[in-house]
């Protein structure tokens, strides 16, 4: 089952702040690195290189690929869980290791099919690190010249 755009746009509201790639589906396959910046009804406002974009979201057509650049659970180290486990409330805990890039299982209305998925399950992240998306662009520059 695809998501709709308007249920990418609210899961991608929940990593405003967070590091994101974005592959040009017409123009090339270059990756490019920003920043999500904001969300409006049907665009995200990435910051690349200190200039906001807005980038649209259609259910008719895919201009980009754009995936949040987070990391899996498992690199939760013992401080991380220790602070959010000692927030007041526990309901805080997910927020809290959204703002700090970890993939965490969506929900996106009641009974919806793909809740409870991570986020790399439906194919908005990617758990590359910075170095690894360098990398693999650099490589394509060799390879393409």
């Amino acid at each position: 089952m695809d998501l709709k755009s308007t249920e990418k746009l609210l899961i991608f509201s929940r990593y405003i702040g967070q590091q994101v790639v974005i592959r040009n589906l017409l123009i090339d396959d270059n990756e490019t690195i920003g920043t999500l910046a904001g969300i409006k009804e049907n665009a995200l406002l990435i910051n690349i290189d200190n200039v906001n974009r807005w980038v649209p979201l259609s259910d008719e057509l895919e201009l980009c690929d754009i995936k949040l650049i987070l990391k899996p659970l498992k690199r939760l180290t013992s401080a991380i869980i220790n602070t959010a486990n000692s927030l007041p409330v526990q309901a805080f805990i997910t927020p809290y290791y959204q703002s700090l890039g970890f993939d965490m299982p969506v929900y996106i209305a009641s009974g919806h099919p793909l809740n409870c998925n991570y986020v790399v399950e439906l194919n908005l992240a990617d758990y590359r690190t910075m170095e690894e998306i360098t990398n693999s662009a650099k490589q394509l520059m060799l390879v393409h010249g």
